[in-house]
């Protein structure tokens, strides 16, 4: 979730980029609303993104 020493958390993309019929992206698990603004997420707010959606990989 982090590089090295920075503290900025980065998008859980893996270039799989296709929304379902529900419109969660099949590579990574973020909503449209959710990639679309990412950049815009303040660091805690990516953080509980990045852990929803490794949660549902899982599944």
């Amino acid at each position: 979730m982090f590089i090295g020493m920075s503290t900025n958390v980065i998008t859980p993309c893996i270039g799989q980029c296709d929304l379902d019929e529900h419109e969660i992206c099949v590579g990574c698990y973020r909503s449209a609303v959710e990639i679309t603004d990412w950049l815009n997420k303040s660091e805690d707010e990516k953080i509980a993104i990045v852990i929803r959606c490794k949660k549902k990989m899982r599944v």
